[in-house]
């Protein structure tokens, strides 16, 4: 009896082996996507709040000579307003993310700051070959209204 069932476990693990390793790198390369997702939240939410706190016309632009729109890409990007250094996600460009201010009313305003990032797997044979994260961010303008 004992001789019929010799090698059975083997052959079980051979058959399950390969939706085991499939298991494995869909939970890693979601784990990585979500990831990703999260730093571009953090980032989105610290560039408007950047923006958030700046001067704006009344009528809803940017005051010129301000570079708000620059600054907050270089922000999201660099984590830094100057542009320089490390960016936070290797392959993230600055023209990847888009800076618009909403006007509703007189005094009420918002900016919104979202990003369409072309994201990559490592295995594409778990994931489409490229995967767009696009999460965006408003956040109520709090700053200084100009009136000319």
């Amino acid at each position: 009896m004992l001789r019929t069932e010799r090698g059975a476990e083997l052959i079980e693990f051979a058959l399950v082996l390969p939706f085991l390793l499939l298991l494995s790198l869909g939970v890693i390369e979601f784990g990585r996507a979500y990831f990703t997702y999260n730093i571009l939240v953090k980032a989105l939410r610290d560039g408007a709040r950047y923006a958030a706190t700046t001067r704006i016309n009344s009528d809803g632009t940017w005051v010129s000579g301000d570079n708000v729109v620059t600054k907050t890409q270089n922000l999201v990007t660099y984590g830094n307003v100057a542009g320089s250094g490390t960016k936070i996600i290797s392959d993230l460009q600055t023209n990847q993310v888009t800076v618009t201010p909403t006007r509703i009313s007189d005094t009420e305003q918002y900016i919104n700051v979202r990003v369409a990032y072309p994201y990559r797997p490592l295995f594409s044979m778990i994931m489409p070959s490229t995967l767009t994260l696009s999460p965006s961010v408003r956040m109520q303008f709090v700053g200084m209204i100009s009136y000319p």
